[in-house]
């Protein structure tokens, strides 16, 4: 393997760890939060997804109906994979022939639910909540993050 291949791997890894433990370069900057609030308070930040979070949130209306369309795809995927199994069974040899279209069925259908996963799961989606009393889309942050701000604990819902 190529150095810089190597380097590259352990340049995502090296981010991908850091990300996921919340390893910092700089040490965050701490907002005072008054002593009443202390324990109980969360931060909150109004969701700026961009286009994405458009996206996500348009299809996450629809994630039942999604649902039902890949599961009656799945379906007919599986009767497909059946059917080459009779045919062969049938004629009792292999016949490769027979899966090249349940497999591309297969293939498709993998890429078609990752890429669906990957645009409603967002990671607005898993940090989205509803504060009472406010309007807008609100998602939890760090203190941290431009736009934050203190609300108490008791006023947001999931």
């Amino acid at each position: 393997m190529k150095p810089i291949m190597m380097f590259s791997i352990a340049a995502v890894a090296g981010i991908i760890l850091a990300s996921v433990f919340g390893l910092r370069i700089m040490p965050p900057v701490h907002f005072p939060l008054p002593a009443d609030a202390a324990g109980s308070a969360l931060f909150v930040c109004p969701m700026t997804g961009g286009v994405w979070g458009e996206i996500s949130s348009i299809l996450s209306h629809a994630t039942r109906q999604i649902v039902m369309v890949f599961m009656f795809i799945a379906l007919l995927v599986i009767f497909s994979w059946g059917w080459a199994l009779y045919q062969n069974l049938l004629k009792d040899k292999f016949v490769g022939d027979a899966y090249k279209k349940p497999w591309q069925m297969t293939k498709m259908l993998l890429w078609a639910a990752a890429i669906m996963t990957v645009l409603i799961m967002t990671p607005n989606y898993f940090r989205s909540v509803h504060v009472a009393g406010a309007s807008g889309e609100w998602i939890l942050c760090e203190e941290s993050d431009p736009g934050a701000i203190a609300v108490r604990a008791s006023a947001v819902k999931a």
